[in-house]
């Protein structure tokens, strides 16, 4: 609702404040997927969290992926009524004259992502089908989108300013970390089963009592 306000009050106001937005709105999609990502990850971990903390974290994860389609959204909008970009190169991956490749990650990414958004959305429904294991699938497909992001928010626009590069890489960093450690612990903190002792002077002995029982269906 918020977003939405502010891209009408854009329309209404000014082209500065929707020059603004076009920027900011790029900057605020990119950074809530980053934190979906790392809140995702950290939702997988059995050894430092508790369900409960799972859970919270989860439920951040499906808000920070919320919060980037929103402001994904609102970002192509400012650009649009600006003219910073045609229809034909906002929603056709590499059809802009002017930057195709740089402009072509940025489509192609907000479709997967969007994608992974409404799977998640769907996965409860896809669990009780029995095709979970389709939204896996898809929904590893956010990583390579989120690169393609990364790359478009860096070179697609005017030059970032150093502090903004830093936060990239920061984020970038992050994620590989986060990624590294989740494939490095993931089956630690499963529960395993205990193992039955056996005692080495018992080994091979037939269980006490089995003969008696044995006996007594015979007789």
């Amino acid at each position: 609702m918020l977003a939405a306000g502010l891209g009408l009050t854009a329309v209404a106001v000014n082209g500065a404040l929707q020059a603004f937005l076009g920027i900011a709105a790029g900057v605020l999609a990119l950074v809530s997927f980053t934190s979906a990502v790392l809140w995702g990850l950290a939702a997988t971990d059995r050894l430092l969290l508790y369900p409960v903390h799972r859970l919270a974290a989860q439920a951040i994860h499906r808000v920070m992926g919320i919060s980037g389609v929103v402001f994904l959204v609102l970002h192509v909008w400012m650009n649009l009524i600006q003219d910073q970009i045609g229809a034909l190169g906002a929603f056709v991956p590499f059809a802009d004259p002017q930057k195709p490749v740089l402009y072509g990650l940025g489509v192609l990414s907000g479709y997967v992502l969007l994608t992974v958004a409404l799977a998640g959305a769907a996965r409860g429904l896809l669990a009780r089908t029995g095709d979970s294991r389709r939204w896996r699938i898809v929904h590893v497909l956010a990583y390579p989108a989120w690169g393609a992001g990364l790359v478009h928010g860096l070179n697609a626009g005017r030059l970032p300013a150093t502090y903004i590069t830093v936060m990239y890489c920061v984020a970038v960093v992050g994620v590989i970390v986060a990624l590294g450690l989740r494939m490095a612990f993931q089956d630690r903190g499963a529960p395993r089963r205990p193992a039955t002792a056996v005692r080495p002077d018992t080994a091979g002995r037939p269980t006490v009592g089995a003969g008696t029982g044995r006996r007594r269906q015979d007789g």
